[in-house]
């Protein structure tokens, strides 16, 4: 431990905080005011929120009449001075239950991007009240499979994507792409995912909790060509980038024909970090 009580570690790469982990993580833009691009299963779990719910905000919806106080104060702090902290803090889950977060907070490598990993404790002992929320609150609806074909009521951006000097797309930019259904998987065999962004969990109608650790095969169905995805998955082992158009299946079944680009992403370092999927529903079979 430091003077300060921050663990002794190196700078977390960004790549190492998307990976599949039974930490709670969530990842934040390092600028204020720091909204969310990401968060995994066990952050869910730990503060009752889903990432579809969440992204795009601040961690604000966490806090209640007993989170101010000095930890508060010096998390901001740390978080504007763009140095590493550990506080603990008084939070509260979707439900309004109380815990006690132990927040760990860093820049990931490249400095765009802040890694928090947290620690809950929920509050039983009553020293801290819960906050009531309101029936209309806690209502959650289920996510429906969206037609992303309707350039009218979603219109593809279609980005090129940004590459770095070497040609390589980089995991940040990724990240920033909040327009194309995007999902992101592990480098290593069987690509596992790891991120999925809000147009491609509307579009395919999962949250981002049930795919985590899945693969893209939860898309594919009876009627998806099996030359094309032949293809598709050399180009993986090949480290190319890929442009097949195949059926796909959205959850409940729902068939649409797919313009999926395949491309590998590299990190901070210009290390493949994993591999992009950007979907574009072209219409329906």
């Amino acid at each position: 431990m430091s003077k300060s009580g921050m663990p002794k570690s190196k700078t977390m790469s960004l790549a190492d905080a998307l990976a599949l982990t039974g930490d709670a993580r969530i990842v934040t833009r390092s600028t204020p005011p720091y909204s969310i691009v990401h968060t995994n299963r066990a952050w869910s779990e730990i503060t009752g929120y889903k990432f579809t719910e969440v992204v795009g905000n601040t961690c604000a919806f966490l806090q209640g009449g007993k989170t101010v106080g000095p930890a508060l104060k010096a998390l901001h702090k740390a978080l504007e001075a763009r140095k590493p902290c550990h506080e603990v803090l008084i939070n509260y889950r979707r439900d309004g239950t109380p815990f006690r977060n132990t927040i760990t907070c860093q820049l990931a490598s490249g400095g765009m991007f802040y890694i928090g990993t947290l620690r809950g404790e929920v509050i039983t002992d009553g020293s801290v009240p819960p906050i009531q929320r309101s029936p209309e609150e806690l209502q959650r609806l289920p996510l429906v499979p969206k037609n992303y074909a309707n350039p009218d009521i979603y219109p593809h951006a279609c980005k090129r994507q940004r590459r770095d000097e070497k040609g390589n797309m980089q995991l940040a930019e990724l990240l920033e792409n909040t327009v194309d259904p995007i999902v992101f998987c592990s480098k290593e065999f069987p690509h596992q995912i790891t991120h999925a962004n809000k147009p491609w969990l509307e579009m395919c109608g999962y949250d981002l909790e049930e795919v985590e650790g899945l693969t893209n095969k939860i898309l594919t169905g009876p009627e998806t060509d099996a030359e094309a995805l032949k293809r598709l998955n050399e180009c993986v082992r090949r480290r190319e980038p890929s442009l097949q158009t195949l059926i796909n299946y959205k959850r409940g079944g729902v068939r649409f024909l797919n313009e999926v680009q395949t491309t590998p992403v590299h990190d901070e370092n210009d290390d493949l970090a994993g591999f992009m999927s950007m979907l574009r529903e072209v219409g329906l079979p």
